[in-house]
């Protein structure tokens, strides 16, 4: 089972972070104009768990930083993700 860490953006510009097993419900679960901007991937739970919880301690500027350093890697497995929800 694959466990799914994310960011994305509110249409006010609000960076919010996630943790699912569920991508699925996930993705449908946003609201229009909201968009996942970060998206990794992990097999193991605790893994999972350790890089949300050090998102969620990192700065504003860092976790823009790292969405943008990221942000083809987020591309190919957001498609990734998308084909196989479809």
């Amino acid at each position: 089972m694959l466990h799914w860490v994310y960011i994305f953006e509110t249409e006010e510009g609000d960076l919010k972070i996630g943790l699912s097993t569920d991508f699925r419900k996930s993705w449908y679960d946003l609201n229009s104009g909201e968009m996942i901007v970060y998206l990794r991937a992990f097999n193991v739970a605790f893994d999972a768990a350790a890089h949300k919880h050090l998102l969620d301690d990192l700065s504003q500027s860092s976790v823009k930083f790292l969405i943008n350093k990221e942000k083809e890697k987020t591309k190919e497995l957001l498609r990734l993700a998308l084909s196989l929800i479809q």
